[in-house]
């Protein structure tokens, strides 16, 4: 009885983790500018400097403050990120953060996980 149990779960398991690392195929359908990075950096230098400056509601303040002003510097710099909006087999609509590959509209990709793949 506990072997069957053994084959069984590992069984599952194993069919569990080959269905998560499949990719799952979409098209792009859209591009955009990514500033997650000066958002968070500013968001957080900011968000300890209000604090410091004026308690719970400086913290809030200036976080937000931050995360805007940290997106708007990113970008104004040129340094912003790419972001694209895919659609899935499904008709889902998705949006990613590529900083390492660029897609046009129109390109076949594969979700590998948080990132984009070409699809060959």
């Amino acid at each position: 009885m506990l072997k069957t149990f053994r084959k069984i779960t590992a069984a599952i398991a194993l069919s569990t983790l080959l269905l998560a690392a499949s990719a799952q195929g979409a098209e792009v359908i859209g591009h955009g500018d990514d500033n997650t990075g000066g958002q968070v950096s500013g968001g957080f230098s900011l968000f300890l400097i209000g604090g410091a400056a004026g308690g719970p509601l400086g913290a809030i303040a200036g976080g937000l403050l931050g995360a805007w002003a940290g997106g708007e510097a990113q970008q104004q710099a040129g340094l912003s990120g790419d972001r694209y909006a895919v659609r899935t087999e499904q008709g889902e609509t998705l949006s990613f953060r590529s900083p390492n590959r660029q897609f046009a509209i129109g390109d076949r990709v594969n979700i590998d996980g948080i990132r984009l793949q070409p699809a060959h």
